[in-house]
């Protein structure tokens, strides 16, 4: 494996102070979707889910997904 990638929403949404519900409400989102993307445990990223995220959290991918390569 060349690295992991790290689910941050959660982080974001603290740092933001943006409730869940807010989330899930203004982006058409299931909340048990945004559960696992906030308790990092997706196991299959869904690029429409992305898109929702960062339009309602008016945000950049990479604030909310973050690549980290492995140390050689």
């Amino acid at each position: 494996m060349n690295g992991k990638l790290v689910i941050k929403v959660n982080d974001y949404l603290i740092k933001n102070k943006i409730s869940r519900s807010s989330v899930c409400r203004n982006g058409d989102i299931r909340y048990d979707t945004l559960l696992t993307y906030c308790r990092g445990t997706v196991t299959r990223l869904d690029i429409e889910t992305l898109e929702k995220l960062c339009s309602v959290l008016d945000c950049k991918i990479q604030d909310i997904i973050e690549f980290i390569p492995n140390k050689k």
